[in-house]
């Protein structure tokens, strides 16, 4: 439409009328059909489903009252209709800011009807939604926690989620970053590395991308197949603890989801350009918008091209990155949006894997942060992954709605990997490192379907809110490895490589392996008045075939497992959300023991008890947590038949989270988090010399983390369009494994690094250069030298030193 509409928006409790003007994209949100079951229950909550269900944002000018008490309301029905619906007899009215924001108004705060001229100007705070501040807090759903729209409140689990807008204001520019003011989670810091992020969450690790979803599905297989672009996500979802019974096959510490850039029915288009430390040099460029003047048909295009060093010497992190997306709406109630990307990367291929005497012992020499442990020209990890897939969406006329989410990925694997040779890993001759590589070439397909049904049911005066699925997935590999047969020889102080005298021998593994899954699940979430109930159930078959072709043997193993999770949480009316939830989870362990039987699958079972809080004031949320989670059938020592397994140990992890997310002023907006966590095994049996690690924490598993970031956007006219923010990050010390498997363990220091990024507007003043904006980021700002765990005993990796970029960024 090229003109203005008029809506009647809704009434008082009087039956006032209020006409508004909207423009056309918010007459177009405004008449957009949902299907909606709200029951009764505070305005508030309701609000924060409503914003769940449509994602348009509601904004209130003042504080809202207290005690009020929506009708609800069910039924497909126009955004319009349904709010009016909710506010029946609040005495509130409201109208569209723009296509996706709504402000309430309460006339006897304004002192007039609607917010129209002569009304007071009030600041407003968001209820519900994704806006407000720089932290783009999210209150009003994670689909990931429940495969539907249900709001963060009523999940009987923590879920953090870290949104685009604090990944901007933040300057994160790797998974690293993004995650690091995330409770609970601990990223092993790996400069130069490649591969995907080795991550633990609430102590457990996750490898294998068990714990990596994208778009709701599995991200893929093996941890090398791919990497993360950040540039590329709209947001992060950190689903805590055991989550099999929606997912399948999981570790027991949770996952994280990443969601995709999609297209958006407003036009927006952004480039970029940004230099920083290392060299690194990146432009962007992010387009979207309708393709048609009825927004039947979207679009959004995500592209980015790096040059890039990092502080490890001849390690590169190049990346090319393509990512058009498409969705068709032929009615109301129907969606398919097709999401495909191109990821091209260039890393070096260097382990890093430090020698414990020369990094926190000090053994006369100390190991350069540079230092470079392959072999320039050898050793590389080039990955090249095409993904395409589609998400459905279909209502029925009953309110019922059928999902379906595919994806198709394709991977081949460049990986040459270099290491210190001698082991344990040491220097040789005090300060000349003897360099080894590995040739790893891979390809990988991965095809991956998701399918589910759901609605609302209501009996008596109970509400069900019901999900059925199934799911299958299928994943097949060839690798082959082949070790060098000599070293390469290096001064670690002044390195000189030769690698004309390198030989590899003939490959000793040679394997195709191809794994399949297949899950029913079914979820029922249970209203009762402020009461909230939900239960849900899965059955799952996983397949996996080896073919090793090096020794001509063939595996086969099959695993099933039942998964589970059962929750009850209340909804006070002044946004205090009590809970309690039980969950467990499964996940595939490889392997035999002494008589050839396969291995069961290690389970994990959590025990959670929680409170959420979303003020009603302003724009926050809340989330505390207490949780312990057991995992049981963890390989250990066979006491009868020495270098054999057996499935009879166990591993306990214990803890509390809480996480804050505030807008406090208009100004100034707060992101703190802390976290504690015990892991430790509980049971293991002794090995041939006796020694049982019963007892012991888990490596690089901290008992503390801390952090607080802070945005100051500046209201003073002078200082108008400049926002400063700054941060501090605490992880406290773990223990790494030393001595190879005698159990013995060394405590690597915590570590404290401060953070800070500053941002000016330029349109702020000047409207000539709206969209113009500059942005100075910077992390670990006093370059604090630190270490992490290893991946094998006696070594540690270097932390990231201190890196600084500036991004210019033009928005139309």
């Amino acid at each position: 439409m090229a003109i203005a509409m008029p809506l009647m928006l809704a009434a008082s409790t009087a039956g006032m009328a209020l006409l508004a003007p909207l423009q056309p994209a918010a007459a177009q949100a405004a008449s957009q059909s949902y299907s909606f079951s709200i029951a009764a229950q505070p305005l508030p909550a309701a609000l924060v489903r409503f914003s769940a269900t449509t994602g348009i944002d509601i904004v209130f000018n003042g504080t809202v009252p207290a005690g009020i008490r929506s009708p609800g309301v069910s039924g497909t029905l126009p955004a319009d209709e349904a709010l009016a619906k909710l506010l029946g007899g609040s005495g509130l009215t409201w109208r569209f800011r723009t296509d996706r924001t709504v402000m309430l108004i309460d006339p006897s705060e304004t002192g007039s009807v609607g917010g129209t001229e002569g009304s007071t100007a009030l600041s407003p705070i968001v209820v519900t939604g994704e806006g407000g501040g720089t932290n783009g807090i999210v209150a009003k759903g994670s689909r990931i926690a429940t495969k539907s729209d249900t709001p963060i409140l009523e999940v009987p689990q923590t879920v953090n989620v870290v949104t685009r807008k604090e990944m901007d204001a933040r300057g994160a520019g790797d998974f690293n970053a993004a995650v690091a003011y995330t409770p609970g989670l601990r990223v092993i810091d790996y400069p130069g590395g490649q591969g995907m992020p080795d991550l633990y969450l609430r102590g457990f690790r996750a490898i294998g991308q068990y714990a990596n979803y994208r778009d709701g599905i599995r991200n893929g297989f093996n941890s090398y197949d791919n990497d993360i672009e950040m540039f590329g996500l709209e947001r992060l979802d950190v689903l805590k603890g055991p989550s099999s019974v929606l997912f399948g096959q999981s570790t027991p510490g949770g996952l994280v989801n990443a969601t995709s850039k999609r297209p958006t029915e407003a036009p927006y288009r952004e480039v970029q350009v940004e230099y920083g430390s290392y060299g690194r040099r990146q432009v962007t460029a992010d387009f979207g918008g309708p393709v048609s003047e009825d927004d039947a048909f979207l679009y959004r295009l995500t592209a980015l091209l790096r040059d890039s060093g990092t502080q490890i010497d001849h390690s590169p992190d190049d990346a090319l990155y393509i990512a058009p997306a498409f969705t068709w709406k032929p009615d109301e109630g129907t969606s398919l949006t097709l999401l495909a990307n191109y990821h091209k990367v260039h890393k070096g291929g260097g382990e890093q894997s430090l020698p414990m005497d020369n990094t926190i012992f000090d053994k006369g020499v100390r190991i350069p942060s540079s230092l470079y442990l392959g072999i320039p020209g050898v050793t590389e990890w080039n990955t090249q992954n095409t993904s395409v897939g589609y998400e459905f969406k279909h209502e029925f006329d009953n309110g019922w709605t059928f999902n379906q989410n595919v994806r198709y990925s394709h991977a081949k694997v460049d990986y040459t990997a270099g290491w210190i040779w001698d082991w344990p890993t040491t220097l040789f001759d005090g300060h000349y490192a003897r360099i080894g590589a590995q040739q790893r070439p891979k390809t990988t397909n991965s095809f991956l379907v998701d399918n589910n049904i759901g609605g609302t049911v209501e009996l008596g005066a109970s509400e069900h809110n019901l999900l059925f699925g199934l799911d299958y997935g299928r994943y097949d590999s060839h690798e082959r490895r082949a070790n060098s047969t000599n070293f390469i020889t290096i001064d670690i102080f002044d390195p000189v490589y030769d690698p004309s005298g390198l030989t590899f021998g003939v490959p000793w593994s040679d394997e195709n392996l191809i794994q399949t899954q297949v899950g029913l699940y079914a979820q029922d979430q249970v209203r009762i008045d402020n009461w909230v109930l939900s239960f849900a159930g899965r059955y799952d078959w996983v397949k996996t075939d080896v073919d090793d072709l090096a020794s001509a043997i063939s595996t086969s193993e099959r695993n099933h497992a039942f998964t589970g999770r059962a929750g009850i949480g209340y909804l006070f009316d002044n946004g205090l959300a009590p809970y309690l939830s039980y969950s467990t989870s499964f996940q595939p362990e490889a392997g035999t023991d002494f008589s050839g039987r396969a291995f069961e699958p290690t389970t994990g079972e959590q025990w959670e008890a929680g409170i959420k809080y979303q003020p009603l004031g302003w724009n926050g949320l809340i989330t505390a947590s207490l949780f312990q989670i057991t995992q049981q059938n963890v390989t250990t020592n066979d006491p009868l038949h020495p270098g054999f397994l057996v499935q009879e140990g166990e591993v306990r992890s214990r803890g509390f989270e809480i996480e804050a997310k505030a807008d406090l002023t208009d100004a100034l907006a707060l992101t703190a988090a802390y976290s504690y966590t015990d892991t430790r095994i509980t049971k293991d049996n002794a090995d041939a010399t006796g020694i049982s690690k019963a007892g012991t924490r888990m490596a690089a598993v901290p008992y503390h983390q801390a952090s607080l970031w802070l945005d100051y956007a500046f209201q003073q006219e002078a200082l108008s369009g400049l926002t400063v923010g700054g941060g501090v990050r605490f992880v406290g010390s773990s223990m790494a494994v030393m001595d190879g498997g005698t159990g013995a363990q060394v405590k690597v220091a915590g570590y404290t690094l401060l953070d800070a990024a500053v941002s000016y507007d330029f349109g702020a003043r000047n409207p000539d250069f709206d969209g113009l904006k500059f942005t100075v980021s910077g992390s670990n700002l006093t370059d604090e030298k630190y270490f992490t765990p290893g991946f094998y005993s006696d070594t540690v990796l270097f932390g990231n030193r201190r890196a600084v970029k500036a991004n210019l960024s033009y928005t139309w």
